[in-house]
């Protein structure tokens, strides 16, 4: 069984444009299906692109019986073709019978931790840009099989970039469900307001032995 974990929260602005999905697959109780996305700050649009291509994913995922790449890649070409919508980070992946597979383009990130401890960050080779609604995104492919007890982390520039990586792996290692969320946010928070400094938004998945 995978049980899941999420968490998000706009980081020192009223609106929240990170996006993310995260639901068992159709038929499947042991499989889940994960959609994150960050809308593109400094220009107008970024919040409505991360919600298309989020929504996006998730109807087309069950239609489209393409590759990752493939798929993102029509998600792009919807996010440009929308005149109001402007740029952001994309990720898609699923989860079934201890593997992992999906595909990634931006500055959002996928940590996987199996067994007794070791730790695979799975989109290190993504390009963030041409962005998502640029009509040009490059989604590069990531898959790997998983050892129980295992995590996913998914997560947006929001959580890495101001808890910092050495701090995440080791969250990530030593700390699952609930609590490795806390841990995470009040890393990120900052200390007299207590507020995020970007958009913060993690997915967890979790399978033990």
């Amino acid at each position: 069984m995978i049980q899941t974990f999420t968490f998000s929260e706009a980081g020192g602005h009223p609106v929240n444009e990170d996006a993310f999905v995260a639901n068992p697959l159709v038929g499947e109780a042991k499989g889940m299906f994960v959609c994150l996305t960050d809308g593109q700050g400094g220009r107008a649009g970024g919040g409505k692109a991360a919600r298309l291509a989020c929504d996006g994913a998730a109807l087309l995922f069950y239609i489209l019986k393409r590759s990752w790449s493939e798929l993102l890649q029509s998600i792009d070409r919807s996010v440009t073709a929308d005149k109001e919508a402007g740029f952001t980070t994309l990720l898609g992946f699923d989860v079934r019978d201890d593997h992992i597979k999906g595909a990634s383009c931006g500055d959002s990130a996928v940590l996987a931790v199996c067994g007794s401890g070791a730790i695979a960050e799975l989109t290190q080779h993504q390009q963030k840009n041409p962005p998502v609604g640029s009509g040009e995104a490059v989604f590069v492919p990531f898959e790997m099989s998983l050892v129980k007890p295992w995590k996913i982390l998914a997560m947006t520039d929001g959580v890495w970039k101001y808890v910092g990586w050495d701090r995440v792996r080791t969250l990530a290692t030593q700390l699952g469900g609930e609590e490795l969320l806390t841990a995470l946010q009040n890393a990120a928070r900052l200390p007299r307001s207590g507020q995020f400094q970007d958009d913060f938004t993690v997915v967890l998945l979790e399978a033990k032995e």
